[in-house]
């Protein structure tokens, strides 16, 4: 208990940036210092740009999903309700980071780069069942649940092993690897739309999960763990949830990640049913999100190395809020729409990597894995929680075609959040320019 207490102590405040860098990052950098290659070099930003990728066909593909959901809407499920097509979406993108807490045991003890390997492979092979699938049911199975549990292996660790590389510019790399996310949501939103309109939808599957298998598997050996895996005294260590810090972000993280899917599901339909616009302009929406969420993302990680994760963290969800019920909500037009898609792209699409971001600072990135899948795991049963609801309150109060309380429902978590994110950075430091 004594070594747990000292692991999870406070850090300490600095004056600086410099001295911030120091003082957290440095000494948990000491356990890697037998590593055959060196912290911040060329290496170490090869092992971000394999994670950068494997975020592309992980995340990305799953911010892509708003095409397939209109698809399944308006034509291959018309019939059925939203809310029973939005569980293919909502079980995929909960196994997605539900999974986290398993990859970070796993990792603990296995070969990041197997695990990884494994994990896209599989991944493929969900895509490639799901263009068997021709019910709902089908789908929450192959697309939903086993390619969301399989993809959570390459995204965790592509997300997290980084970390253990990057020393000065973590908030930087941080940004590199979610810009995959993306670059992924963008062009994958792009081909699946072609691929639909040209092949039809078992073939997108098809070509999409081909495509994800060879990225996957074929640049798994790059992520590497610096530190080999080694089987620590306890393999369950829940003492790090009670400690407040984590209990705030966890907090934060819960409101603020749950309603992060909704513009992606929701935007595509929403054209269509209350502005009258073609599905092309829904997929163009998704496409927005995720080209915006490029130049939001590399901010949010420089802005976060010169002023501190939490800091950013509170302004970016402030914005993804106004995004919703100072945009969306109030002007119901085609510009509007693209206002807050791209508002919401550059803010509310870099929260997750922020969070993961203000977690390496608090704690380090010896565990940054496990405790982050803990993080993932909160996220997960918001996201399915949200997405459930707010399709429900489309289906029941919205009678499937207004979405005034859809958006105010995803607007108010964010505003939670900011509450929870501003109470959080006081009790960490009372200085309104502190590094936090």
């Amino acid at each position: 208990m004594a070594e747990a207490d000292k692991r999870l102590a406070p850090v300490p405040s600095a004056s600086t940036l410099d001295d911030k860098e120091d003082e957290i990052i440095k000494p948990d950098f000491d356990e890697f210092a037998d590593s055959e290659h060196e912290e911040d070099g060329w290496y170490a930003w090869l092992v971000v740009l394999a994670g950068c990728i494997q975020a592309m066909i992980t995340l990305g593909a799953s911010r892509a999903h708003g095409v397939y959901q209109e698809y399944y809407v308006i034509d291959e499920f018309a019939h059925a309700p939203t809310a029973a097509v939005s569980w293919i979406g909502s079980v995929q993108n909960t196994m997605l980071n539900l999974c986290g807490v398993f990859v970070g045991i796993l990792s603990q003890i296995y070969d990041a780069r197997i695990m990884c390997a494994a994990g896209a492979f599989c991944m493929g092979v969900s895509f490639i069942l799901a263009s068997f699938s021709t019910q709902i049911w089908q789908l929450v199975l192959t697309q939903g649940m086993l390619y969301g549990s399989a993809a959570s292996f390459p995204y965790i660790l592509g997300v997290t092993v980084p970390l253990q590389w990057i020393r000065k510019r973590r908030g930087l790399a941080l940004a590199v690897v979610y810009m995959g996310s993306g670059v992924g949501g963008m062009w994958i939103s792009m081909v699946t739309r072609a691929c639909i309109d040209s092949v039809g939808r078992a073939w997108s599957n098809r070509i999409l999960g081909l495509v994800m298998m060879a990225l996957g598997v074929g640049l798994a050996p790059l992520i590497k763990a610096r530190r080999p895996a080694r089987r620590p005294s306890k393999i369950l260590d829940f003492s790090v949830v009670r400690e407040w810090r984590f209990v705030f972000i966890a907090a934060a993280s819960f409101f603020s990640m749950g309603p992060n899917t909704i513009p992606y599901i929701l935007m595509p339909t929403y054209v269509a049913d209350v502005l009258g616009q073609s599905g092309k302009l829904g997929s163009t929406l998704v496409t927005i999100i995720n080209v915006s969420g490029i130049f939001g993302r590399f901010a949010a990680g420089v802005l976060s190395d010169r002023f501190g994760p939490v800091n950013m963290l509170i302004i970016w969800t402030l914005l993804a809020a106004y995004s919703q019920l100072g945009i969306w909500l109030p002007f119901r037009s085609v510009a509007a729409s693209i206002a807050s898609a791209a508002l919401f792209g550059v803010t509310g699409s870099s929260i997750v990597g922020m969070i993961l971001n203000a977690l390496s600072h608090q704690y380090g990135v010896s565990r940054i894995t496990y405790i982050s899948g803990l993080i993932y795991m909160t996220y997960s049963l918001s996201s399915l929680g949200v997405v459930q609801t707010t399709t429900l309150m489309l289906d029941t109060v919205g009678h499937g075609t207004d979405y005034t309380w859809p958006i105010v429902y995803t607007g108010l978590l964010l505003v939670v959040a900011t509450v929870i994110l501003i109470v959080f950075r006081i009790k960490l430091s009372r200085k309104l320019l502190a590094f936090w």
